[in-house]
């Protein structure tokens, strides 16, 4: 699914430091969508999540601080998250393999070192990836640091995967040959 020009959805808020395993725990390891979500409501309880987060992980934005995604960096844990329904992830700054992971898959990272003062547990969020800007509520805008052009085109053709097969395609048809 191509990058949307606006997504919305409940700030999740955790700390600096999470790491993948407390986030969706190694037990819960699975390509089973239902057991992938089984892993993110237990990540909720690890990293004490408010009993309305536990109830609905739907349409959350995940708020972090400083070296979010830090440890194994599965890209299981991506996986989760999405399966879970977890719109965009916002972090002052990102474990790197995790980062990728995010962009690889789809799901959206952004970095601000700002909001996380300010964003309570629950507060509607809107992300504007295009005009690199967060909104919390109908008044409180937030800017994001710039994003790598590259990422952005991933994020646009829905995940890595959709990248190379666009690329592929653009390259075939330059040198003549169907794919």
């Amino acid at each position: 699914m191509p990058l949307k020009n606006t997504i919305t959805g409940r700030a999740w808020v955790l700390g600096d430091n999470v790491n993948t395993d407390d986030l969706h725990p190694p037990s819960f390891f699975s390509m089973d969508s239902k057991r992938m979500k089984e892993g993110i409501v237990a990540g909720m309880k690890n990293l004490n999540a408010s009993e309305e987060e536990e109830i609905d992980t739907q349409g959350l934005i995940i708020v972090a601080g400083d070296n979010f995604g830090c440890g194994s960096s599965r890209e299981t844990s991506v996986r989760a998250l999405i399966a879970s329904g977890v719109q965009g992830v916002i972090a002052r700054s990102f474990a790197r393999i995790f980062y990728r992971s995010l962009v690889n898959l789809a799901l959206l990272p952004l970095v601000c070192r700002t909001i996380q003062a300010v964003v309570q547990p629950g507060d509607t969020l809107t992300l504007f990836p295009q005009e690199q800007k967060i909104r919390i509520g109908n008044d409180r805008f937030f800017d994001t640091d710039p994003m790598d052009l590259h990422f952005h085109r991933i994020l646009e053709s829905g995940g890595l995967i959709g990248y190379l097969r666009r690329e592929m395609s653009v390259e075939s048809k330059e040198h003549g040959r169907g794919i």
